[in-house]
C-alpha cells in the first residue's frame, strides 16, 4: 500500500474525510488541512479524479525526524526514486517548516535538491541531469522536527476543474463551493438557490454533485508521468467515473445575479461543465426573487469589497438579506462572508457558524436551518 496525504482547505477536513470514506479510501488520520490515507496506484487515480473538496494529493516517499542539514541530506540521498521519477524530468523542490529546528525554507530546498541529484546518480547511473522533461514537484514538510518527503501526484490544484473560463472578483474556489454544498442540507430532490451566483461556481458544483459528475474528468494529472502510476490507471478511473454519471437526474437549481455580465459568464461556465441544462440562470436583484417555495436550500457567497462600492451598500444588502431569512423560516440558508457583523445586520443569530478560508480570505459560514421536508 502507498502512503498518501490529501491537502484540504482549512475548515473542511471533516467533509473531505466523509467524502473519502464514501469512496472507500482507508483514512488513517486527520490534522489541520491534511488527511492521511493508504491506497494503491489505481486508488491514486481515483482520488484525483473523484475528490471534490481536496486541493492536492501527495505520495509520501518517506518520513523521519531530522534536526540538522546533514541528517536531511543523508536521509533524502539514501532513498530510491526509480519508481517515481523520470531522469529526463525537471525536479522542483518546495519546503514548509513549523516549530522545527530547521526553519530556513531556502536552505531546506537547496539541501534537498542536492540530495535528490545525488540519489538520482545512483538510481540511474548517470552524472548529468538536464531537467528538460516533465516536472516532478517534491515537497519537504517539517513539523515538530518530523520531516515528510512528498511528491505531488496532482499537478494543477484540484480546484481547477477546467470549466471556469471566466470569473468575477474574489471568486470562490471550486473545492470550497463543493464543500458548502456537501455540508448543507441539499439533496438532489430539493431546490437549491444561489441569489449571488457570480461566475456560477456554487450552482455548477451542486449540479455536478446531483448528477454525480466527477470533478476531474476533463483534466490531466502529474502522476501519469511517474513509472509507479502511469496513464492506464487514469484511463480506468475516468471510464468508471463516466459510467457513474446519473443522467436521469433533473435537479432544480436556481442561480441569479444582479449583474447581467456575471450571469452570462456563469452560463458559459455551466456549459463547459456540462450542466447548463440543470441550472436556471436569470438576472435579478435578490430582493425581487420569489422565496415562497418551502424547504429550499439557499447557498451563497454575497459580494463584498469593490463590487459593492461602499460600506453603506454592504450594510443595506445584509439587512435586506436578513429580511429574506427571517421571512422564509422553512428554507435553509448558508451564507459565506468575511463580513464579521453579519448576524447583527441580519438581526438573527445563526444556528451554527463555521470558519472557512477562501484562499487567504478568512470567512464565516452562517447557517440557518429550516425544518426538513415531509417525506412522501
Amino acid at each position: 500500500m502507498l502512503k498518501m496525504v490529501a491537502i484540504t482547505p482549512f475548515g473542511v477536513e471533516s467533509i473531505a474525510r466523509r467524502e473519502m470514506t464514501a469512496l472507500g479510501f482507508d483514512v488513517e488520520s486527520v490534522s489541520d488541512g491534511r488527511i492521511y490515507f493508504n491506497t494503491d496506484s489505481t486508488g491514486v487515480a481515483r482520488a484525483n479524479v473523484n475528490l471534490r473538496t481536496v486541493e492536492r494529493i501527495y505520495h509520501i516517499v518517506d518520513a523521519r525526524e531530522v534536526r540538522s542539514f546533514d541528517e536531511l541530506f543523508d536521509w533524502v540521498a539514501s532513498l530510491s526514486y526509480r519508481k517515481i521519477v523520470d531522469p529526463e524530468g525537471a525536479f522542483i523542490v518546495n519546503a514548509q517548516s513549523k516549530k522545527s529546528t530547521l526553519y530556513s525554507l531556502r536552505d531546506i530546498q537547496k539541501i534537498t535538491k542536492k540530495a535528490l541529484i545525488e540519489a538520482f546518480k545512483n538510481d540511474f547511473s548517470r552524472a548529468v541531469f538536464n531537467e528538460q522533461g516533465p516536472a516532478f514537484d517534491f515537497l519537504v514538510h517539517i513539523e515538530n522536527d518530523r520531516a515528510e518527503l512528498l511528491i505531488d501526484t496532482t499537478g494543477e490544484a484540484l480546484h481547477k476543474r477546467g470549466y471556469r473560463k471566466q470569473t468575477g472578483p474574489a471568486p470562490i474556489k471550486e473545492t470550497l463551493a463543493a464543500a458548502l454544498v456537501l455540508m448543507s442540507f441539499y439533496e438532489k430532490d430539493r431546490i437549491l438557490i444561489d441569489p449571488f451566483c457570480g461566475s456560477g461556481t456554487i450552482p455548477i458544483e451542486a449540479a455536478m454533485i446531483a448528477k454525480n459528475i466527477a470533478p476531474g474528468l476533463n483534466r490531466d494529472f502529474a502522476f501519469t508521468v511517474m513509472p509507479l502510476f502511469g496513464k492506464a490507471a487514469l484511463k480506468q478511473a475516468k471510464r468508471d467515473a463516466f459510467k457513474a454519471i446519473d443522467q436521469t437526474i433533473d435537479p432544480e437549481i436556481e442561480a441569479s445575479d444582479i449583474d447581467r455580465s456575471y450571469v452570462e459568464i456563469a452560463k458559459e461556465n455551466a456549459f463547459e461543465a456540462g450542466v447548463d441544462d440543470a441550472i436556471r440562470f436569470h438576472t435579478s436583484d435578490f430582493r425581487y426573487l420569489l422565496w415562497d417555495e418551502p424547504h429550499s436550500v439557499v447557498i451563497t457567497n454575497p459580494p463584498y469589497g469593490k463590487r459593492l462600492g461602499s460600506d453603506s451598500s454592504l450594510d443595506r444588502l445584509y439587512k435586506d438579506l436578513g429580511h429574506v431569512i427571517r421571512n422564509n423560516p422553512t428554507n435553509s440558508f448558508y451564507v459565506m462572508t468575511p463580513y464579521v457583523g453579519f448576524e447583527k445586520q441580519v438581526s438573527k443569530k445563526a444556528d451554527r457558524t463555521r470558519v472557512l478560508f477562501n484562499g487567504r480570505i478568512k470567512t464565516r459560514l452562517y447557517q440557518y436551518f429550516g425544518p426538513p421536508p415531509h417525506k412522501k
